[in-house]
């Protein structure tokens, strides 16, 4: 059983757990995590959810993501994702904090990590992701276009500030 931590709309713990599936309140709010590996050849490790997942089965997504479970911090919670997810360490070091959007009842903290990681080094959380492959923004923008990624609000002010 999974349980998150609920905080209000700037971020701030409520000192109140919840059990996963568990409706939120109005101004209560959990913490999900996305994190972009950037490799220093411009491209980026994006992943493929598995058909088995609820929200967005199949389709291209960020490096590795997800909820924050209760006594993380997000940068615990991001270092987790991506061992779990992708097999990979990450340091809390390596973990750039880039976005935070709130929107519904969850705040995005939304990462950059810049490591050289080939795709040999993963290994993949059946479960969760079902294929890695390397992508240019504009691969990223292609499969946004075909329906095939993940598409947020986000992206266009992600990418050009990390790109200036």
């Amino acid at each position: 059983m999974e349980y998150w931590d609920v905080y209000n709309r700037k971020g701030k713990w409520k000192t109140k757990v919840i059990r996963r599936g568990e409706p939120l309140k109005a101004g209560e709010y959990h913490l999900i995590v996305e994190g972009w590996i950037l490799r220093d050849d411009g491209k980026f490790i994006i992943q493929r959810r598995s058909l088995n997942k609820k929200s967005f089965a199949g389709m291209w997504y960020c490096s590795a993501g997800g909820s924050v479970i209760s006594g993380e911090s997000s940068k615990e919670g991001m270092v987790r994702e991506f061992k779990e997810e992708l097999g990979i360490d990450i340091s809390i070091s390596d973990l750039k904090l880039k976005r935070i959007i709130t929107e519904r009842n969850t705040i995005f903290h939304i990462f950059l990590v810049r490591k050289n990681i080939s795709l040999e080094e993963i290994t993949l959380q059946e479960e969760e992701v079902m294929d890695v492959r390397l992508a240019t923004v504009e691969e990223i923008y292609k499969l946004i276009d075909e329906k095939a990624f993940i598409g947020l609000d986000y992206y266009d002010s992600f990418f050009e500030n990390i790109f200036k």
